[in-house]
């Protein structure tokens, strides 16, 4: 019987999301610079969204595919629920955002990336908690 994954391997799940993040942010900032090489992307807000907006998820992908996959159970299915949850609200995003444009609003992108980021955190609190209320945790204490 092999041993589970340990409390030290959580390091390189981290480690690897953060390298993929550095590697997503130049791939944009690449083919940023080869379509539009005059605009800074914090200038656009759909563009400053892409670049932002996928971190966490990216950072969690790495972080699901060394660690969380190899845990199992409650951790697994969180991992995943954050996985799902990330992607659908920064997808999400960019019907606001583009209605927020059509009505004149110019969001900074500071704004623009907390208005998304909460909408990804409500998603998840929401579907966790769909989640667990469907099928407890079996330490999860009953009231």
């Amino acid at each position: 019987m092999e041993p589970g994954p340990d409390k030290y391997d959580k390091e390189p799940g981290f480690i690897f999301g953060l390298l993929l993040v550095i590697i997503w942010i130049a791939l944009l900032l690449f083919v940023q610079g080869a379509l539009f090489p005059r605009q800074v992307f914090t200038q656009n807000p759909f563009t400053a969204w892409l670049t932002l907006g996928l971190i966490p998820f990216v950072v969690m992908i790495g972080d699901h595919q060394i660690y969380r996959r190899e845990l199992g159970g409650i951790e697994a299915v969180r991992s995943v629920i954050g996985l799902k949850s990330n992607l659908l609200g920064f997808l999400l995003w960019f019907p606001v955002l583009g209605i927020l444009y059509l009505g004149g609003y110019a969001l900074p992108y500071q704004v623009n990336g907390v208005g998304g980021l909460l909408t990804i955190l409500v998603l998840y609190l929401a579907w966790d908690w769909s989640a667990t209320r469907r099928k407890p945790h079996p330490n999860m204490e009953q009231g």
